[in-house]
């Protein structure tokens, strides 16, 4: 019978209550500020994270799991005995992190031999959207599917995972090079609040919103649009520091008007949050089937 250890890096935002329940080894990365270096998760929370961007003139170094710590997460599997690993690694276009795991592997397979079998899959997105993926492939291995089938699903569903982010400043954006300081200076005179689609392994403005009152308004329109059957599916509302009362507002509007199942709020992390700031918001759902890799 398949024994099946499940990994992924801190990058996934999993809720701590789910990284126990299911047991997921979780890669932390690592944030260096003023010479101090913290472990994502560990020893820092989303939210300290969103207080340390706010007050710090410059943006914390983020650095990328290293092949040194997913091997030491292959020896506790084989020392688990387990017989399959499987990985959920944060978008490789984006990162190194699934470089990372491959280097690993291949130094694991070298030192122990091929009999532990150990699937890589490029989740090609960021933070719950394929967290949410990871604690689904948890579920099934606990309900005792075959290890071919949950990798072959978790793929269809991450080919599925789509999520649509909100803005409310562009400050951040300039800061960390995402924009041109005079982009920014020109997008925050005219109140302009960029609108992205993360998908498929790119983040691309789609659409902006004149002031703040009408940013939640036009992201809940894109999600309307592109959400596939979400009578059947729930929403994933992340958050950064954002007013309660908002959050509230976009929750009731996910279930009320766009009708999904049900909905589950949780905070975004440092891979998102070092580039947009923490006053950013999205809705993750499963919109259109694209092939699977």
């Amino acid at each position: 019978m398949d024994k099946i250890y499940v990994f992924c890096d801190s990058a996934a935002d999993i809720p701590q209550e789910l990284v126990e329940k299911y047991e997921i080894d979780i890669i932390p990365e690592r944030i260096t500020h003023e010479g101090r270096t913290f472990r994502e998760y560990f020893d820092m929370t989303p939210q300290a994270y969103w207080d340390l961007l706010e007050s710090s003139p410059e943006i914390p170094t983020t650095a990328q799991i290293t092949p040194t710590q997913v091997y030491e997460c292959y020896e506790r599997a084989h020392k688990a005995g387990c017989t399959h690993v499987v990985g959920i690694i944060i978008n490789a276009a984006g990162s190194g992190g699934y470089q990372s795991c491959g280097i690993a592997r291949d130094m694991f397979y070298e030192e122990y031999g091929t009999d532990m079998r150990i699937e890589l899959i490029d989740s090609q997105t960021y933070t719950y959207i394929y967290g949410r993926v990871v604690v689904d492939l948890c579920r099934m291995r606990d309900a005792g599917d075959a290890f071919d089938d949950i990798v072959h699903i978790a793929r269809a569903r991450l080919a599925r995972s789509e999520a649509v982010l909100g803005v409310y400043t562009l400050k951040h954006l300039k800061k960390s090079g995402r924009i041109s300081g005079g982009a920014a200076f020109v997008g925050e005179a005219l109140g302009l609040k960029p609108i992205s689609l993360v998908c498929a392994g790119t983040v691309e403005v789609i659409d902006k919103a004149r002031g703040e009152k009408n940013l939640i308004p036009k992201v809940l329109a894109q999600v309307a649009k592109r959400a596939v059957q979400p009578e059947k599916q729930t929403a994933v509302l992340l958050y950064g520091k954002i007013a309660p009362e908002k959050l509230d507002t976009i929750e009731r509007a996910l279930r009320e008007e766009l009708h999904f199942s049900d909905v589950v709020r949780t905070p975004i992390g440092i891979s998102v949050t070092t580039n947009t700031g923490p006053q950013a918001f999205a809705v993750a759902y499963f919109g259109a089937q694209r092939p699977v890799d």
